[in-house]
């Protein structure tokens, strides 16, 4: 007990602790790690394991815990921070899966020195996705007012989402970021509703499901009012305070029905009482408007971006490339240098899943976009090159990853953008970008098809889906082109 002391006092002082929001870490969670490292009889080698180099943080975002490495700056002098999600809300399995990477990364740094950035980064998501699954952690199980009966061999739900979600990860099923949704909609369920065995979620407990999920907050994870309160008690408080959108706990619940349809499909339970559950909400036309002649003035006048950006250059372009492409946010933001390539003598953004970071929302979302020419003439070009002199990989270096988004900073920043101008209409946000952009090509007689090759839409039509596998390049630049850019901004 005397070595797991010292390890404890070394640990807190030299490698782990607390940063962020993250709660600080209980000296007997760190005498648990010690001891699955089986070397509380060896102080010295434990802490040679997380001395000064690398340094590690860990850090909670949300519900999420992320390891933060401070590598050796003699070693990465132009980036020595590594940040990786570990897609674990368990703050004890947290703590063990980092001890765990931070030990093997020391040992190779230790054999190779001059291991570059992101062969590191790629060697810590291989140890982190071949770490063992940890069980997802359990809310006391709710009082449910009509028990039922089932057979005490009967698997629990809890037991069955691991097996969802091992087979899900190991088959490829879905990207990461796909993987962590599915954890966090598992989650809500087992914090609202608790575990219990598959066959009592009946009908009753579906609806019981939907209505609270329907008032859970927003950012409860980031929200001092809310700590140290479960996610049901605040539910059950009946305080006042936003809520997540009906379009959120739409996705969460699809999530939960394609777990329960799959549990169907298993054999372990006969019905799924999720399927076809869903909040009542208005179209999505109703849900985002277009933006009007005036809002484009005012969003894209020159000074303003500029003055936007003095602190943050995406400010100034994510605007602009949402006018001029259509394309999602998420896109935009999680764009890489070398996602800018000249294709038919023509100038695009590649929007693509293909580097760690990068996610798509279907398979129809992958494509290339001619960029508007305006564009040039602002500067992007240049701009880009600075970035790729710079050493950064990404187009937006600064932007940092909140539950696996990068468009999480841009979309608070551009709805208080907006505000300031005087476009308060919720149903105005960055999206209305998107919405402009097909409205103006609709108008201008572009072919249906076409439009949803830009704007990465499904298209069932025969032309373009079954025959049409080469993207229509020049048919996309012209139709762009038609886009009066600079008069949106004078």
């Amino acid at each position: 007990m005397q070595a797991c002391s010292e390890i404890n006092a070394g640990l807190m002082g030299q490698g782990f602790q607390a940063d962020g929001v993250a709660d600080a870490l209980p000296l007997q969670t760190l005498s648990t790690v010690a001891q699955n490292l089986r070397c509380s009889q060896h102080c010295h080698t434990l802490l040679s394991h997380f001395g000064v180099t690398p340094m590690a943080y860990l850090i909670r975002r949300k519900a999420v815990y992320y390891l933060n490495l401070k590598l050796p700056k003699h070693l990465f002098p132009r980036c020595h921070t590594l940040r990786l999600s570990l897609n674990i809300r368990h703050r004890q399995s947290a703590l063990f899966l980092a001890a765990s990477i931070v030990q093997r990364l020391h040992g190779h740094l230790s054999e190779h020195p001059l291991t570059d950035l992101q062969t590191l980064r790629g060697l810590c998501s291989q140890w982190r996705d071949s770490a063992p699954t940890p069980a997802i952690p359990v809310a006391p199980r709710a009082t449910s007012t009509a028990p039922v009966k089932v057979g005490s061999d009967s698997p629990t739900l809890a037991t069955l989402s691991k097996l969802y979600i091992e087979e899900g990860k190991r088959g490829g099923t879905w990207r990461q970021v796909s993987a962590d949704e599915v954890e966090r909609a598992l989650s809500d369920l087992f914090e609202l509703m608790g575990d219990m065995p598959a066959l009592a979620f009946d009908a009753q407990q579906a609806r019981l499901l939907k209505e609270r999920l329907s008032r859970c907050p927003q950012y409860f994870g980031l929200r001092p009012e809310f700590k140290g309160k479960t996610l049901k008690q605040v539910v059950e408080s009946g305080s006042t305070y936003k809520t997540i959108t009906a379009v959120t706990v739409n996705n969460r619940l699809r999530k939960l029905t394609a777990f329960l349809n799959w549990c169907k499909a298993n054999g372990y339970v006969a019905e799924n009482p999720l399927a076809g559950m869903k909040v009542m909400t208005g179209s999505a036309k109703e849900a985002r408007l277009s933006f009007d002649r005036h809002d484009l003035v005012v969003l894209l006048n020159h000074e303003a971006l500029r003055k936007e950006a003095r602190k943050h250059p995406w400010r100034y372009w994510l605007p602009l490339l949402g006018r001029a492409t259509g394309a999602r946010l998420e896109e935009l933001c999680q764009l890489r240098v070398d996602d800018l390539i000249e294709q038919q003598g023509i100038q695009c953004i590649r929007i693509d899943d293909s580097q760690e970071g990068q996610s798509l929302k279907n398979t129809s979302s992958r494509r290339l976009l001619p960029l508007h020419p305006a564009l040039f003439d602002l500067g992007l070009l240049v701009y880009v090159e600075s970035v790729r002199v710079s050493g950064a990989d990404r187009l937006f270096p600064d932007l940092e990853a909140v539950r696996g988004k990068l468009g999480h900073a841009p979309s608070k920043w551009f709805g208080r953008y907006k505000t300031k101008l005087g476009i308060t209409d919720p149903r105005k946000t960055f999206h209305s970008f998107r919405h402009t952009l097909i409205d103006d090509l609709r108008d201008a007689g572009v072919q249906d098809s076409l439009i949803k090759r830009i704007a990465g839409h499904e298209d069932s039509a025969v032309t373009f889906s079954v025959y049409g596998s080469r993207t229509p390049l020049k048919a996309m630049a012209e139709a762009l082109n038609q886009l009066n850019l600079e008069a949106s901004r004078q």
